[in-house]
This record gives C-alpha cells, structure tokens and sequence, in this order.
C-alpha cells in the first residue's frame, strides 16, 4: 500500500487566466517538486498517477445543470470573465472536470485501501465554487463532489471535511448546509477581512445541518502558534464527529507573505498542520484522509511549505507543536475561539 498516492498531471496547466494571476500554472511545478524531493529521499513509497475525468452525472450530484452549460459555453467560446478575480480559458471547462475527477479518484485510492493518504495536486482549486455559480478562482466544488461521490456510491455517513485555506470555502459550506453526513469545519480570515465575506462563526448550518457547520475566523496577522491552538480547537470537533474519512482542502496561504493572505504562519505550522490531521486520521477512521489542493500563492516559499506540509502528513512531528503546550494564545485568538463557542456549545464539548 503507498504512503501517499498524488494525483497529478500537467494537463491541469492547460488552464490559465491572466500572466498575472496569482493561480498560476507554475504553482503546482513548485508542488511537483517538493514530492521529487521527498522521493528522491526513498523513505516513503510513494506514487503519482494520472487523474481521471469526472462524470457529468457526478458533477450535477452538487451542482445545478445551468452552471455546468456555463462553463461549457464559455469555454467553448475560447474563454471570458465569470467574475473580476475568475476568468476562463478555451480548456478550462475541461481541465476543471478533470480537477474534481482527480479529488474523486484521491478519495476512492483511500477508500478501496490501495493508498493510505491521497493527495490531488489539481487546479482549478474548487472550494469557493457554489452550486449555481463560480468565482474566487474556482468552477466546480472539487472536495464536494467528493464527498458526495463517497456518501451516495460508498455507502458513508459521516463525512469530515477540514478547510484550512486561509479563505472560507463558501462553496463547500454552502453545498453541504443543510446536512448532517458532512461536517464542514474552516480556520480562514476573518470575513471583514478578506475574500469571500462570509464564513461568520454565526453561520452553523439549517435544519440537519445545524451545528456541522463550525466557522473559525482569524484576525489578520495569524501566526503560527495561534492559527495551530485554532487547528487543534477544530480537530477537537472532528474527534467527537467520529468521521469515516477526513477530507482536506489543502491552502498555503495562511503562509506570511503570501500575496492575497493577511496571516503570518512560518513554514513549520504546516509540517504540524500535516501532523495532526493524520493523528486524528488515525485515531478516528482508519487514517483514512484524502487531500485537494486549493490555495497557495507565494511562489517563491510553494515548494518548502508543500514538501512540510507533507512531511507532517506522513507522520514526522515538528517541534512546534512543543511550543502550543507552554504557550497560549493570545487574547484576539481567545476571542475568536470563544465566539465558536457560543455558537456550537449545545453541538460540542469544549
């Protein structure tokens, strides 16, 4: 069984918006080579396989047929503008059907036991995509579809799905709102913030829904010890949701610097973030956890944090997470955990 299987190819750099763009193709090059890195360390069994593309009908289980046509279309029109921040190209409707059947195969490969962790090193990134509509860099909901995929063809229940990009996955939440078999739970900016305006701790969920719905927004300048006392806050509720899988929207622009972030994490935080996501992986489903890659857009820094990140999720324990046992956080963050209280006290234990 491998260690972690990637999905990946360059088809996803097909796609492009403007040679501007933060979501630039040249971020999963970064990516690609930190897994070389590590492979070239031959410690791990690891492997990268092709990704398949999704099924329509799949696609259509989160999203409505009208916002498929529109992709279509206007792909097939050669590209255009969805939005200020969201612009297509002649393949993106095809590269972005690819993206979310990538997330669906990383999810079965951990299902089916042939990998013990997956990643979908993919883009277009999918967690701001809503079922009727696209934007924030994002066409179709590729950790939903998903999630989706392992509820209605797999038989699950409970379905966990961590988002810590440091933008919420409004589309995500949104999808899934009113439902109890997915726990959504975000670490993102605060919403007065930054993009996408919404993810209030306040927002818990309707009818079924409620209380699986856990927004946890951060104040601008977030460093490493707070956002990862807010990590192991969230993981908390994950543990008493008993999930049958985790899956994970992987960002790396909670990283300082990053050119549309406002937290400051060091590297390190996310060899920890890695870390315990797989401890409590394995302490709940089996280690079942599949991973997609949404955000991350300092290019410069994309290779160390994504070779981190992966480190932690094949079980190596930085030394930081030391620290969170003789530091606190600090009062805004005290502040902000205590709002997610108030909001979710009669769903979990605090």
């Amino acid at each position: 069984m491998y260690d972690i299987a990637f999905i990946y190819s360059e088809i996803f750099k097909k796609h492009a918006m403007d040679r501007a763009h933060p979501e630039s193709p040249q971020r999963l090059d970064e990516f690609m080579n930190a897994v070389a890195e590590i492979q070239k360390e031959k410690s791990y069994n690891l492997t990268t396989l092709m990704p398949e593309i999704i099924d329509e009908e799949l696609l259509l289980s989160v999203h409505v047929h009208d916002h498929l046509e529109k992709i279509r279309a206007i792909s097939k029109a050669g590209g255009g503008m969805i939005s200020v921040d969201t612009t297509l190209n002649e393949h993106t409707f095809f590269i972005a059907k690819y993206a979310a059947g990538a997330t669906k195969q990383a999810a079965q490969l951990v299902d089916e036991n042939q990998a013990k962790r997956s990643f979908a090193v993919v883009r277009p990134p999918g967690h701001h995509a809503e079922s009727t509509s696209a934007g924030g860099f994002c066409y179709f909901n590729n950790v939903a579809v998903a999630a989706e995929w392992l509820i209605q063809y797999k038989g699950y229940n409970k379905v966990a799905i961590v988002d810590i990009d440091q933008h919420f996955g409004n589309g995500t939440s949104h999808i899934f709102y009113h439902r109890k078999d997915v726990l959504y739970v975000s670490i993102h900016g605060h919403p007065k913030y930054t993009y996408p305006g919404s993810g209030f701790p306040n927002e818990t969920g309707v009818v079924e829904g409620k209380g699986y719905n856990v927004n946890v927004a951060l104040l601008p300048g977030t460093d490493s010890i707070d956002w990862l006392h807010a990590l192991k806050f969230s993981l908390n509720i994950v543990k008493q949701y008993q999930p049958e899988i985790i899956l994970v929207s992987v960002g790396f622009d909670a990283l300082g610097g990053d050119p549309v972030g406002i937290f400051n994490l060091e590297p390190n935080a996310f060899t920890a973030a890695g870390y315990l996501l797989n401890e409590v992986a394995k302490e709940n489903c089996d280690g079942k956890i599949s991973c997609t890659l949404e955000g991350g857009y300092k290019i410069d820094q994309l290779k160390e944090v994504s070779k981190k990140f992966i480190l932690g999720l094949l079980g190596n324990e930085p030394a930081i997470l030391k620290k969170l046992t003789t530091t606190k956080p600090s009062n805004h963050t005290v502040s902000m955990l205590k709002q997610v209280k108030k909001f979710h006290n009669e769903f979990w234990k605090f």
